[in-house]
This record gives structure tokens, sequence and C-alpha cells, in this order.
């Protein structure tokens, strides 16, 4: 069972996205940490290392860690603005 970690510039994305797409982030991150990614949109960033997952307009960009699956959430934002 692993743990979702967040950085300053991820918790600040998600406290100004609308609450639902917030919330469905975070429990599919929970889903991730614990080892169900089954059903989620999910795709490898491409010209670096991590993954990015979707919910709707919005996006979250994220490392796992260790074997333990440590998710380390890097920024969350919308569409336009997250990869920048």
């Amino acid at each position: 069972m692993g743990a979702v970690t967040y950085t300053r510039k991820a918790i600040k994305g998600l406290r100004k996205m609308p609450r639902h797409h917030a919330d469905n982030i975070r429990s599919a991150l929970e889903r991730i940490a614990v080892g169900d990614s089954q059903g989620l949109d999910i795709k490898a960033l491409q010209g670096k290392e991590g993954h990015r997952l979707r919910s709707g307009g919005y996006r979250a960009i994220y490392e796992i860690d260790g074997e333990q699956i440590n998710v380390l959430v890097l920024d969350a934002g919308p569409r336009g603005d997250i990869y920048k």
C-alpha cells in the first residue's frame, strides 16, 4: 500500500479547480497508490519522466517512486496550462 504526496504547486492547482474534478483526481491518485489503475485515463509523459491523469478538462502530473507505489503529485490544473 503506497502513499500520495502533493507538492505546493499541486495543492494550489487542486484548490483552484472545481470541487468535483479535484475530488475525482484525489480519489484516482489514491487508487493508483493502492495499485488499481484500471479504467483511469493515464498516459506516460513524452520527453520527461512521469505520468498524467485526466479528469475532464483538468490534468494531474505525477511520478511513482519505489516499489510501494509512492505517488508524488507534481502539478494539477487546466489542460492548457499544465504542461508548461
